[in-house]
């Protein structure tokens, strides 16, 4: 893919950082993608898999407390990987608790009748709210 813009003839290039620790290593960066996940909530859990940079997680309308199953796949994050978790409460604020495994990672709080997004980062191991 050449990464000059043939419409308006603009060049795109990465920059990379001039970090002393990382002199003479080989870095190697994950191509910032983007995914929105609709998971298929059944018995108040859903599963959603995390493969790319940025994920969106979208639960809708929620009438009980949810579980979130996060499938993270290692080989496809770098340190920094974001997923937003999005979803509504019905007429009561509804929390969703978020694993990985057998961890749970976050309990994330709802407000009732509102639209609530709370986001998630990847430290190379697990998830942590932020």
């Amino acid at each position: 893919m050449n990464p000059i813009n043939t419409e308006n003839n603009a060049s795109y290039n990465f920059v990379a950082p001039s970090i002393q620790e990382d002199a003479d290593k080989k870095t190697e960066v994950m191509f910032p993608t983007a995914e929105v996940v609709s998971p298929t909530i059944s018995s108040n859990k859903a599963d959603a898999p995390v493969r790319r940079q940025k994920t969106i997680v979208k639960l809708g309308t929620l009438s009980a407390a949810t579980t979130l199953n996060l499938a993270p796949e290692p080989a496809n994050l770098n340190v920094g990987a974001m997923v937003a978790v999005n979803w509504t409460s019905d007429g009561t604020a509804r929390a969703v608790t978020v694993k990985v495994g057998a961890d749970t990672v976050a309990t994330l709080s709802g407000t009732a009748s509102t639209k609530v997004t709370k986001q998630l980062m990847w430290d190379g191991e697990s998830f942590l709210a932020v």
